[in-house]
């Protein structure tokens, strides 16, 4: 008899007659691939990958309902777009999910190169945005037009064959500014008291509900608190909620706090999920209430609803880094899981075809022609022997897609454990678990490969000579770079803080560079009762890491009280510290690469000891190093 390991996020409910199959909502993300406003198969086959993958409700990312309410480029709700939309709605069908798509205004946070009319683009109050975008105040007839616009592309995307549309109103976007007693400071009916904040964002919804009718289901998109002194509260939104009930299905709460919706390894699990509890709880609120925000893991989330703490959760990043996740879980298979390292966030902004470091296939299903018939495009009918060299994630990676193809697969590592430079985190410990679990993850798919794996083994020519390999994949990892300033024999590398912590001497510990490595062992270390200075020769430290994972770092330095010193050209090892490490770079180990060039019809270069880097390029190289064998 089946008895299902996760029976509460595993039931099915109705919204109007719609079935939800499961309590998982694939959220809003990534509008990483739109031309001229049109989305293309890229984005059609990521949302089918979504939906195939097992959530409940998959949702196309933010749509704006009207010009002067873009901060995107986004997409355009035409008729001539209309098919296309519908085939976006089709896929998702087609695999039992339910098609929503989230409707957006900027309001405030508007930008002008994605608004034609510029006397469109306004919100609460008037201002220049940080874009340096100037936007005015609205007046009765620009809410009444935003408003009929909710409803006119509402009543759009239901007609292409979407069950759903999710309205934003949380984020800080315009709905959210109304709220907001910080940002909307109007004397008029629609400023002042809650009850005429709520005015604007009610309407907006009143307007879309008798516009649709009675018979689809609508969602909204809320954040529970501003996260800001004086800004709104959990009980004004709870207020809020309880009106806006009249008129959707249910509610998504996030936060309008940074670190709440772009959390990093350093902000906790589930960080919003107390907001969704503080509204279910209430006994006010009688619809469903989903929670979003760091939500990884089909435990957890099993959790969250055992708890009350929610009736269902909103997942982004975790589907990213594995869309099967709902799936697997049902099935009891280990999910690949997800850094929290906002590398999708950060590709997605700067307008580039986004990355998940975790998952080399996420966004490229049309390229790699794969989505419906299963998780990868791989099929089994190699007949190679394939030696690799180095047990980091590149090579670990390598490893493990070789032999699921069918390939006689070697692996040799020179250390006696698997993991590299990843090994780190089993000692880092809470801000890092997330690369923890990873690597347990990896190490364990590769043991599910049948790859053979050699530890505390150096390569040699007899080994080349006996297993004759028709290629060779080194994955030989980097070393640090050591500067070149007076002293420096007395100084150690910054992973001297995990590998070898009896080299820390005395509490006062300097370290040379502040990139992403050097910024986040000073954090360790910080936290472990040391005071640490930061020494950078640039203007500012952490700037390897993407902008969102840099910002959550700063952070975390500035509660940490990590002291940073920028705009420093050391010549020598600072005076008047008990231990001086070093994050200077790293330069690739390739030497090997070099001399087996010859050695194999095929040798390939991979991971840091091609580019040192972090952990996408050990992943993403592993990977199509082994398809292309």
């Amino acid at each position: 008899m089946y008895t299902p390991a996760y029976p509460n996020l595993f039931t099915p409910f109705k919204m109007r007659g719609v079935t939800v199959k499961n309590r998982i909502m694939s959220a809003p993300n990534m509008l990483f691939h739109t031309v001229d406003g049109r989305p293309t198969d890229y984005y059609i086959r990521y949302l089918e990958h979504k939906a195939c993958g097992g959530a409940g409700i998959v949702n196309l990312g933010e749509v704006s309902v009207c010009d002067g309410g873009n901060h995107t480029p986004g997409m355009h709700s035409t008729i001539d777009n209309l098919p296309l939309f519908g085939e976006m709605a089709q896929v998702i069908h087609e695999h039992g999910a339910v098609a929503s798509v989230e409707l957006t205004h900027g309001g405030l946070n508007v930008k002008a190169q994605y608004n034609e009319d510029k006397d469109k683009m306004y919100g609460p109050v008037a201002g220049v945005n940080h874009f340096g975008t100037s936007v005015r105040a609205m007046t009765k007839a620009d809410m009444d037009y935003v408003a009929d616009k909710f409803a006119e592309t509402a009543e759009f995307w239901l007609h292409a064959g979407f069950d759903t549309v999710h309205i934003h109103a949380g984020h800080g976007w315009l709905l959210a500014q109304f709220l907001s007693p910080l940002k909307n400071t109007r004397t008029d009916e629609y400023g002042g008291a809650l009850e005429n904040r709520m005015r604007f964002p009610l309407e907006v919804f009143r307007r879309i509900r008798e516009r649709v009718g009675s018979k689809p289901p609508l969602m909204a998109r809320i954040s529970g608190e501003e996260g800001a002194p004086g800004g709104f509260t959990i009980e004004d939104t709870l207020e809020f909620v309880t009106r806006l009930q009249e008129y959707v299905d249910l509610i998504e709460v996030s936060t309008d706090d940074f670190s709440g919706i772009f959390a990093t390894p350093y902000s906790p699990l589930g960080q919003n999920a107390h907001l969704a509890e503080f509204i279910k709880k209430s006994g006010k609120v009688k619809i469903p209430v989903y929670t979003i925000g760091s939500i990884l893991s089909a435990e957890q989330s099993e959790k969250i609803l055992t708890d009350g703490k929610a009736d269902g959760v909103s997942m982004s990043r975790a589907l990213i880094a594995d869309p099967y996740l709902p799936k697997k879980a049902r099935e009891g298979v280990e999910n690949r899981p997800c850094l929290r390292c906002l590398n999708c966030t950060d590709s997605d902004n700067r307008n580039k075809h986004f990355i998940c470091s975790v998952n080399p296939l996420i966004g490229r299903e049309e390229r790699l022609g794969f989505g419906a018939g299963g998780e990868s495009p791989l099929t089994k009918g190699g007949n190679k022997r394939v030696l690799i060299i180095g047990g980091g994630p590149a090579g670990i990676q390598a490893a493990t897609t070789a032999a699921n193809l069918g390939h006689t697969v070697r692996l040799y590592d020179k250390n006696p454990e698997l993991g590299g430079w990843l090994r780190f985190a089993d000692i880092e410990g809470t801000h890092k678990n997330e690369i923890k679990l990873f690597k347990v993850w990896l190490i364990n798919q590769l043991k599910q490969s049948g790859a053979e794996v050699h530890l505390s083994a150096e390569v040699t020519q007899k080994i080349i000579d006996e297993f004759a390999p028709d290629n060779i994949i080194a994955a030989t990892g980097s070393s640090p770079v050591v500067p070149n300033i007076k002293g420096i024999e007395n100084a150690h590398h910054a992973t001297a803080a995990y590998f070898e912590p009896e080299k820390i001497k005395g509490e006062k510990i300097a370290i040379i560079g502040g990139g992403l490595i050097g910024t986040e062992i000073a954090i360790y270390l910080q936290n472990l009762g040391k005071r640490v200075t930061i020494f950078e020769i640039a203007d500012q430290i952490c700037s390897d890491a993407g902008d969102m994972l840099r910002l959550g770092i700063l952070k975390s330095v500035f509660e940490s009280g990590v002291e940073v010193k920028t705009g420093v050209n050391l010549t020598e090892i600072p005076e008047g510290f008990d231990t001086a490490l070093y994050a200077t770079g790293m330069t690739p180990n390739d030497a090997l690469y070099f001399e087996l060039a010859n050695s194999a019809p095929q040798v390939a270069l991979i991971g840091d000891a091609k580019k040192p880097g972090k952990v996408d390029g050990a992943i993403h190289s592993g990977y199509f190093a082994a398809t292309d064998v």
